[in-house]
């Protein structure tokens, strides 16, 4: 049974689609790109090939990231309404990690960018993404650790973040972190990249929790004990989305190697893992059951890793090796 709370936040959701439908849920999708070729706006600051990787016969659709040519760097993705979107920020050099973010809305089809909006000058990290089913709302989790929820069709209609409620911090806990998150259609699984601890967890929580209380409660840091669940997490976490049968997958990756795991999300064992490309981020399920990824190996913050597959792209999880 679905909380009252819960159910009177999401109720507001609702109201915000009906009110203002945006032009991209209005706009016939692109045409795919002919023979395998890859869709959006190819780097201009570069012409390395892409690099073989071990998802490739797994692979369906390649687009660029959006953003690229301008410097940013992609980090989030979730899919919604027949729409991706892409969380970025700017950074051309190996050793800044945050700057300007932006949401681009990517048409999954053409890979063409159909529109976005700037995200606070207080997000300069925008490592995940997700969304609820309706379009309504997406949430972001920016790596100071903050979880922020915006009105999706308003803020792609003022081209800048609409936000409902406060952003809301996380203790300072080394189980907790904000380096990703996804949506089941009732928590908000989130969690931290952790490259040689074992003391990061993969957290569940009510979004009504996390955003819908009076605005001293978001005040006060979210606290590893109002998690619905705690779960071991792999190290490298970067991207996290849930499949068509309800699976939890989460990537992990950092400049040398990438990893794809499906996680039982009762008691966080880790049921089956592929290896993937280097720089791989965040995940999101297609409208057809075909899972997408974003990659960051080859923008130009990372032009200088051995990989170089700074792509948007869908998989067939069935195919993995």
């Amino acid at each position: 049974m679905v909380p009252v709370m819960h159910r009177r936040f999401l109720a507001t959701l609702a109201m915000s689609w009906t009110l203002a439908v945006p032009a991209w849920a209005q706009s016939s999708p692109g045409v795919a790109p002919p023979g395998g070729a890859i869709g959006g706006e190819r780097p201009t600051y570069t012409e390395r090939a892409l690099t073989s990787t071990p998802m490739d016969g797994a692979i369906r659709q390649r687009h660029w990231a959006p953003g690229l040519n301008q410097g940013y760097v992609p980090q989030g993705l979730t899919f919604v309404r027949g729409t991706l979107f892409v969380g970025t920020y700017r950074s051309t050099e190996a050793q800044t990690n945050r700057g300007p973010a932006r949401i681009f809305a990517v048409d999954p089809n053409s890979g063409a960018v159909i529109g976005g909006f700037d995200l606070p000058a207080a997000i300069g990290h925008a490592d995940g993404l997700a969304a609820t089913p309706d379009g309504g709302l997406l949430f972001l989790a920016d790596n100071s650790r903050t979880l922020h929820a915006f009105d999706l069709p308003r803020s792609l209609q003022a081209g800048m973040a609409v936000a409902v409620g406060d952003p809301r911090s996380l203790e300072k806990d080394p189980a907790l972190g904000s380096n990703f998150l996804a949506f089941d259609g009732r928590l908000l699984w989130f969690g931290r990249y952790s490259r040689d601890d074992s003391a990061a967890r993969l957290i569940a929580a009510d979004p009504a929790v996390l955003f819908g209380g009076s605005s001293n409660n978001n005040a006060r840091p979210f606290r590893t004990a109002e998690a619905v669940r705690s779960l071991p997490l792999p190290f490298h976490a970067q991207g996290a989305t849930f499949d068509a049968a309800g699976a939890l997958w989460i990537s992990t990756s950092n400049g040398r190697m990438g990893k794809l795991h499906r996680i039982d999300t009762r008691t966080g064992a880790v049921l089956a893992q592929h290896d993937a490309m280097a720089g791989l981020e965040d995940l999101a399920r297609g409208s057809d059951g075909l899972l997408w990824a974003v990659g960051e190996a080859g923008s130009q913050r990372w032009n200088s890793w051995a990989t170089f597959f700074p792509l948007l792209f869908s998989f067939d999880p069935a195919l993995l090796k």
